[in-house]
């Protein structure tokens, strides 16, 4: 009988891989086409920085920009997409200077990967909100904000910090007081911190998140609400610390150091050795205000948070020393955001929800409102965040910015509660979001226009509410 030799098995033709269009290795498959033109007409555009808004205007968005912003009607655009929003408002995208995207809602995970992976949907509900950027201070990666980029997470433009940078003993060390003394210096803490002591090792770990691509480095020099063992009023990492981390990223980068401060010790502390942003300063009084304000110092309040955590049903199940932390600064914190405007400070808008708090984030609008007119708590999520991001292409709509903006109702500088789209009967009034020129959401009259010319660019498939 005569052998026959061994066939080696090759897949079918049809699985066989591909080259790359054009034969480029470097091609990025998932990356969409590009959008078409969109030009919207008869628009009342909001001009935040200015508290007027532009009627009758003809907005041109074009390869993720807006190109155009005029009273020009007769713009003719090859292959644009025409939407008439005559009695509409357009308005830019909104930021979050404070989230965390890897405290995802879900069954809590000691884990890594799966907080990451969860985070796809956390940010897929942020943009169905109408934030089109967001800040993540404490936990998010450059692979996070990659993806987001290139559209294989949709989601809002993602500036991100890497870890949080805590002393040991400090708001960014989870151990309770039973955990073992090992020492965790310099090695993340899943998934927001990493600890460092002393010059020497916070100049590494500093160096080290700037070498990971952090847009900006957050410390903490003041207790917080959440950290297990620290007092509020403790005043966290030395002056010469706090220095060596600002001039480290002075020189690697020059971006921004910020701090998770509630009190007076701690934000001085930090403004004093080159700190330039502030996040909570819930127990900020007027001196201290003054000093942000002359220094040029950023303030984030988040007022969503303990206000949250003062409700039920989280406020029943939080531990007894969260419960009454959080008392101490919930009331306080609306009395700090007062005083800073009128000292001067630049505010922003953050929110610091978590763990199945997200779908409360556009009532921070809301509680803003009962303190401060329209026009300042919006201009705190659109003109003041793009200068603490120091991106001016951020929260405007003119000719080279982002294509990133809503469609609404209303005059969001009369009343900015119609930001607010909480699924529980409040004032949810965005009928659409567009973010680098692609829409993602359309809802009411506006749903109707953008069926008409094929539908969404971007389906995000979850319920934009929650």
């Amino acid at each position: 009988m005569t052998a026959h030799p061994r066939r080696q098995w090759s897949p079918p033709r049809s699985q066989r891989p591909r080259p790359p269009p054009g034969g480029d290795v470097n091609t990025i498959p998932w990356i969409p086409a590009p959008a078409r033109p969109i030009v919207f007409k008869n628009a009342s555009v909001v001009d935040v920085a200015n508290n007027t808004v532009n009627r009758s205007q003809t907005v041109v968005l074009e390869n993720g920009v807006f190109t155009s912003v005029s009273h020009n009607w007769n713009v003719v655009v090859p292959n644009a997409r025409v939407f008439d929003l005559e009695g509409l408002y357009l308005c830019p995208g909104l930021v979050d200077c404070h989230v965390h995207i890897n405290m995802s809602d879900g069954r809590p995970s000691s884990g890594y990967t799966e907080p990451h992976l969860r985070a796809t949907y956390t940010l897929k509900a942020m943009l169905a909100r109408g934030f089109t950027t967001v800040r993540d201070v404490g936990g998010a990666t450059f692979a996070q904000a990659q993806a987001v980029k290139q559209w294989l997470t949709p989601g809002p433009r993602l500036f991100q910090g890497g870890n949080i940078l805590s002393q040991t003993g400090g708001h960014g060390d989870p151990r309770s007081r039973e955990s073992p003394a090992a020492s965790l210096c310099c090695a993340p803490v899943p998934e927001m911190s990493v600890l460092a002591d002393g010059v020497d090792a916070v100049t590494h770990t500093t160096r080290e998140l700037m070498r990971q691509g952090a847009d900006h480095v957050k410390i903490c020099t003041s207790g917080g609400v959440s950290s297990p063992t620290d007092a509020l009023k403790s005043v966290q990492f030395s002056p010469a610390e706090i220095r060596a981390i600002t001039s480290t990223v002075a020189d690697m980068q020059g971006t921004l150091v910020t701090s998770h401060a509630y009190t007076v010790p701690a934000i001085r502390r930090a403004v004093e050795n080159g700190v330039r942003g502030i996040e909570h300063g819930n127990l900020l009084d007027r001196d201290t205000a003054k000093l942000l304000a002359s220094t040029g110092t950023f303030l984030t309040p988040t007022l969503m948070i303990s206000t949250a955590k003062g409700r039920a049903p989280w406020n029943d199940t939080l531990p007894d020393y969260m419960r009454e932390k959080n008392a101490k600064v919930r009331d306080a914190g609306r009395r700090a955001i007062q005083i800073a405007e009128e000292e001067g400070v630049t505010v922003c808008f953050g929110t610091d929800l978590t763990m199945g708090m997200g779908y409360l984030q556009s009532e921070e609008f809301t509680q803003r409102a009962q303190l401060l007119p329209s026009h300042r708590v919006l201009a705190h999520a659109t003109t003041n965040a793009a200068k603490l991001l120091n991106d001016d292409k951020i929260g405007v709509i003119a000719a080279g910015a982002y294509a990133d903006c809503l469609v609404l109702p209303t005059n969001p500088l009369v009343d900015v509660r119609v930001l607010d789209v909480g699924d529980d009967g409040r004032h949810g009034g965005i009928w659409g979001v567009v973010r680098d020129g692609r829409i993602v959401v359309a809802r009411g009259e506006f749903a109707e226009l953008v069926e008409d010319v094929g539908g969404l660019d971007v389906v995000l498939g979850i319920d934009e509410a929650k």
